[in-house]
């Protein structure tokens, strides 16, 4: 029998594969819903986050600490030298000339340039020849290996890298084809680089001091090595002063020699162009021709405009719009000849009423106003003739303009070529003048300062022996990595927590996803991994925690709806595993506490539970078979051994699950069962990947959600209360299952810790009624 369709105008109807009529849900309605809020973080969470990963501290901090003590107490103690240096950017002088290299001296990159200079490999060629340091153990890994056997943690690792870098640089056999040469390249090389690499310099900010250091074992080569390295420092900087000043004064006698020979050829060339083209002063005359050639320019431009405005007047008087002209409308005569023709028309006009043309008086009247006309037009002519003649003259002034103005520019270009000539000439012959005069000049100053330079380099504080290692430092070392392991702990525990999208605390259900938390059942140890006890809690163990929390939710379930209790009651999980069998049962048999009579139903036709804990056969006949039509609902109802309740099973696994839940005879069984049970309890299957549950949402007086702390994902629950809502389903709250499992700073934390051990005192056992 096929009910007809739902009032539910967004819900379709499906044809299943039998041909009935099927309720299920359509995968393209979407409702808006009310948007969730983002919960407010608060202090207390992070303090949830860090009890419940504590061990993640712990260990990230017992890790990184024990690393760090193990470092420093196997590290090889190293012993710093110490010295500074004043680069000062004035230098003192001992004659008043200026030194070929003051104007780098007094840059601002002058410090800079210091550093880099102490840095260079120069200087460290230098301080390797002058210490031997190609001879030391401490540069030298062959000599050190078979002196003594360094065992230190932190040398096994330099050890390490080191041959990795060989390794990357150079293969073992290839170093072993290298002949001497390259070989003592290759150690020249690696002293090079651990030089510059142990040997630190660091500018004083708002100073002139540069302050050097130094590490290694031998507290003696660290007080060398940065003595040595200041005073071949300010060695250097003199021998490349007095170098440079060598070559300065080399180059500036080619220099010299050159820019005489220049001046002397010049000045030739000056004089004979002077003889040659006849120019003894050229300004006055050059300036008179540029004079005139600018009044005619001038001139010719005013002509030009002033053409421009004749010949636009001439054209509007030989148009037809020549009426308008200001000098035909400013004429004395005209305006006199209009206003006689004017009465003259007036008077026609009039005596024209009583007269015909051919009157005597009105012939005399038409002869005046035909001369008046004549001379009007004659008028016109006159005035347009003298525009024209005002054009032609502005026209002929133009051209004889612009014909002089060509002369005279000639004659200017013909005189500027002689004089841009003679300019040229003289300004070479001036230009190597100047240079000869001061080159000469400053190979005069060099020759004085050679040998006398000064260096603005001075070694303030020498190095003395270290008496005591700088490093490693213990205290310090210790508590960086008591820091670093704490931080990264926490860092870590943090981390941990973003990736894991679970729920982890019951209000996150209220406040995020407005879904109201029913109830709250604690973790009980003694049925994990016995369901069936755990099923049968409220039954066999009434004063039990689980039995007094299942009673909190059902006093709440009964009082979520404002009119009357649910009767029809789905419940339900996110993913498998959330107990939500075990509390189906668990409320029915709490509701018999009551005397009512309860139905519970495996609605779970994928992989049904029910049957294990009343001990039915789950092959037998039960849901699937009433819904498919081989048995009728009486023939699948089983009585339990508990008074009052009832139970359907799942039946035969169906191949197509979600068209038999959504089919009408679904809909009459939960109408039948309704009106004779107090309360029907579906035991349904995870929701997430199922239909069913949205089939059923409907049909239900409301749905109850299993959740688990630490294990129901925040994704899963969001797309349940959307896809719920979006079929008008109701959702009574959630059930949170296994609370106190993981501990955490919270409220609901102690109340799972307090509900587990509480002890229920009814009275003395059996003795009090």
């Amino acid at each position: 029998m096929n009910q007809p369709q739902s009032n539910d105008s967004e819900r379709q109807i499906i044809i299943g594969p039998a041909g009935g009529r099927q309720n299920l849900p359509s995968v393209d309605y979407q409702e808006s819903v009310a948007p969730m809020e983002d919960e407010e973080i608060h202090l207390r969470d992070y303090l949830d986050v860090l009890i419940r990963r504590k061990w993640v501290v712990f260990l990230c901090l017992l890790f990184v600490f024990s690393a760090t003590t193990l470092f420093t107490l196997t590290s090889t103690p190293l012993f710093q030298g110490k010295g500074t240096l004043k680069a000062s950017a004035s230098q003192g002088q001992v004659t008043s000339f200026e030194d070929t290299q003051t104007n780098v001296l007094k840059s601002m990159e002058f410090q800079q340039t210091q550093v880099n200079l102490l840095e260079s490999e120069q200087l460290s060629l230098r301080l390797i020849d002058k210490l031997d340091l190609l001879n030391n153990p401490f540069f030298n890994k062959d000599i050190k290996s078979g002196q003594n056997d360094d065992t230190s943690f932190a040398s096994l690792v330099q050890l390490t890298l080191s041959s990795i870098r060989n390794f990357i640089r150079f293969s073992s056999e290839a170093n072993e084809n290298l002949d001497q040469e390259g070989k003592d390249r290759l150690l020249t090389d690696d002293a090079v680089k651990k030089l510059q690499d142990d040997l630190k310099i660091s500018p004083v900010r708002n100073s002139e001091l540069i302050e050097l250091s130094f590490e290694s074992p031998d507290p003696q080569l660290s007080a060398a090595v940065v003595n040595t390295a200041m005073e071949e420092f300010v060695q250097m900087l003199m021998d490349t002063n007095m170098e440079s000043s060598q070559n300065a004064a080399q180059f500036l006698e080619k220099g010299i020699l050159a820019a005489q020979i220049k001046l002397e050829k010049s000045e030739k060339e000056l004089n004979n162009f002077s003889r040659q083209a006849g120019l003894v002063s050229m300004d006055p005359k050059l300036n008179l021709i540029m004079r005139q050639l600018e009044e005619l320019n001038d001139a010719l431009a005013k002509a030009r405009a002033e053409r421009i405005g004749k010949e636009s007047l001439y054209q509007q008087a030989i148009s037809k719009e020549n009426q308008n002209l200001p000098q035909i409308l400013q004429d004395d005569l005209i305006k006199r000849l209009k206003a006689e023709y004017s009465l003259l028309a007036g008077e026609y006009e009039d005596l024209s009423t009583t007269f015909k043309p051919a009157y005597p008086k009105m012939q005399q009247l038409q002869a005046k106003i035909n001369d008046i006309t004549g001379r009007l037009r004659e008028e016109k002519l006159f005035i347009i003739e003298s525009i024209k003649n005002d054009y032609e003259a502005a026209r002929k002034k133009q051209e004889y303009l612009e014909v002089k103005a060509l002369e005279q520019e000639q004659r200017a270009i013909e005189l500027n070529d002689r004089a841009t000539q003679y300019k040229i000439l003289l300004r070479e012959s001036e230009s190597n003048k100047n240079i000869y005069e001061t080159l000469l000049q400053r190979a005069k100053e060099i020759e004085a300062t050679v040998g006398s330079a000064v260096t603005n380099i001075n070694i303030v504080d020498r190095s003395r022996v270290p008496l005591y290692p700088s490093s490693p430092k213990v205290a310090r070392n210790l508590l960086l990595g008591l820091l670093l392991g704490l931080f990264g702990g926490i860092g870590l525990a943090f981390f941990l927590e973003y990736l894991d999208d679970t729920i982890k605390n019951p209000e996150e259900l209220i406040e995020r996803f407005h879904i109201p938390v029913l109830g709250l059942i604690p973790f009980d140890k003694e049925c994990v991994n016995k369901r069936k006890d755990m099923a049968l809690k409220s039954y066999t163990d009434p004063r039990s925690p689980v039995a007094e929390s299942i009673r909190t939710a059902i006093t709440s379930i009964d009082l979520s709806a404002a009119e009357r209790p649910p009767k029809t009651i789905l419940v339900t999980s996110i993913l498998p595993g959330a107990g939500k069998s075990s509390l189906s049962t668990n409320t029915a048999l709490s509701y018999l506490s009551s005397g009512d009579n309860c139905l519970i139903i495996d609605v779970d036709l994928r992989k049904p539970s029910l049957h294990r804990v009343f001990d039915a056969e789950r092959k037998g006949e039960g849901l699937s078979s009433v819904l498919s039509g081989i048995s009728t609902l009486k023939e699948v109802i089983q009585k339990t051994d508990y008074k009052g309740l009832d139970y359907i099973s799942s039946g035969p696994l169906p191949p197509n699950p979600a068209e038999l839940v959504a089919s009408n005879r679904m809909r009459e069984l939960l109408k039948t069962v309704n009106e004779h049970y107090s309360h029907v309890i579906l035991d349904a299957p995870p929701f997430q990947g199922f239909a069913e549950i949205l089939v059923l949402a409907n049909m239900v007086d409301g749905l109850i959600l299993i959740t688990v702390e630490g294990d129901t994902p925040r994704d899963g629950v969001k797309h349940f209360r959307r896809s719920v809502l979006n079929v008008n389903g109701k959702i009574l709250g959630t059930i949170v299952n296994k609370t106190g499992l993981q501990k955490g700073y919270g409220a609901y934390s102690k109340y799972s810790y307090y509900a587990y051990h509480y002890d229920y005192n009814y009275g003395d056992s059996g003795n009090n009624g």
